[in-house]
């Protein structure tokens, strides 16, 4: 449970991507995923419903990873994520769908940005205000949510 000293911090699909990346070519990713993926006293790692949905569907893919993982794999890894003391999934919501509707009328974008809009919504919705992410520009127009890039 997150205590008044930890931060939260939400993390993006890629993080989770490049934290089972093994390739040569992202192996630093794959170095500052798992660091931020490790336990610590200092924050709590905010996941969402839509974040594991696309972790699921980017890395069973042939299409979106070299070595795709089975769904039994990816489920195991799913597992172990909601057992780490570090971890807080947060929950969804109809205000969400509102916040993210709100989000889509104020800034309509095209394609797949639209989940980026959702995890801003979920993270507004659940008072969550910084994310880590490999993608800063999918977020940094937002002024609202500080963007975390790992160092690779």
């Amino acid at each position: 449970m997150a205590s008044h000293n930890q931060n939260k911090r939400y993390l993006d699909t890629n993080i989770l991507v490049y934290s089972i990346d093994l390739s040569q070519a992202n192996r630093q990713k794959h170095r500052a995923a798992l660091e931020i993926l490790r336990p610590s006293n200092l924050e709590i790692i905010c996941l969402s419903s839509q974040v594991i949905a696309e972790f699921f569907a980017v890395v069973t893919s042939s299409k979106s990873v070299a070595n795709p993982l089975t769904p039994q794999e990816t489920i195991l890894r799913i597992e172990r994520l909601m057992q780490m003391p570090n971890i807080e999934f947060l929950p969804m919501s109809d205000d969400i769908f509102k916040q993210w509707f709100e989000l889509l009328k104020r800034n309509p974008v095209h394609g797949v940005k639209v989940f980026d809009l959702m995890h801003l919504a979920i993270m507004l919705s659940n008072g969550v205000t910084s994310i880590y992410t490999f993608n800063e520009d999918d977020f940094n127009w937002f002024p609202e949510i500080e963007v975390i890039v790992p160092s690779d």
